[in-house]
């Protein structure tokens, strides 16, 4: 796979207004070039080699899986049976993830494409331009599929020592509603939703840590699955403690 490119539309300007006017929060469509993000999107529509990742209701595990269902039949029960406590404080989550590594001279796909674009100069230096922050160093990053019923409870990112600047998720979902569900939502110190995105194919959504937000549930009648590649840009430098008073997080 060739090397991804920025869309050359981008005002880079703009966009730095608009994230400091929007709270350090940003929605960015049309990230990725022309066939870029298409060929992102097929590699993860097309994808089997996923794992469930749970963390709900006291059950803790990551399964591989074979398409949809547990490579291993023996362990199907344990993901249908997998359930966030509604009346727990604590972060939980059910989705699906897929590693991304280094393609090593273009052995990997589209997918793993993403992750050497995020830590090239070009995107770590359209980063630092729309936040007005040069801390930034490097990004980390996953693909993730959220199915009918996957969840991501409220939480704020921080990881002490991981030295997280900022959020983002990079969307390959096409025509997505919001009712749905697997929307990004941002909490406000009320408590009431404060903001929030639809999935949007090709758009990128960047956010400052900490912040207050969520992925809401996929709904049962939902008729594709929500296809992103998710993670933080991050510092090579420690910066210090960061605490809202939020929810404790896994």
């Amino acid at each position: 796979m060739s090397s991804l490119r920025l869309s050359p539309d981008l005002d880079v300007e703009a966009l730095a207004k608009a994230f400091v006017a929007g709270g350090q929060r940003l929605h960015v469509p049309g990230i990725l070039a022309a066939g870029d993000a298409d060929a992102v999107e097929a590699v993860l529509a097309a994808e089997r080699r996923w794992k469930t990742t749970v963390a709900a209701g006291g059950t803790y595990l990551e399964l591989p899986l074979d398409g949809r269902v547990a490579e291993d039949p023996a362990k199907q029960a344990w993901l249908d049976e997998a359930a966030v406590d509604g009346a727990s404080p604590l972060t939980q989550y059910i989705f699906d993830t897929r590693r991304l590594t280094a393609e090593r001279g273009g052995a990997g796909d589209a997918a793993d494409a993403v992750l050497d674009w995020l830590n090239s100069p070009a995107f770590i230096g359209f980063a630092r331009a729309v936040t007005g922050d040069d801390r930034i160093d490097l990004a980390d990053a996953q693909a993730s599929r959220y199915r009918p019923g996957h969840v991501l409870t409220s939480h704020n990112d921080v990881s002490p020592g991981k030295n997280r600047l900022y959020g983002y998720v990079l969307n390959f979902s096409r025509d997505w509603r919001a009712d749905w569900g697997g929307n990004l939502v941002f909490y406000g110190a009320d408590g009431h939703i404060e903001h929030g995105w639809v999935p949007a194919f090709n758009a990128l959504n960047l956010f400052v840590v900490p912040t207050r937000h969520a992925v809401t549930q996929v709904a049962s009648f939902a008729t594709r699955d929500r296809l992103s590649i998710v993670g933080w840009l991050r510092s090579n430098t420690a910066i210090g403690p960061q605490s809202r008073g939020d929810v404790k997080t896994y």
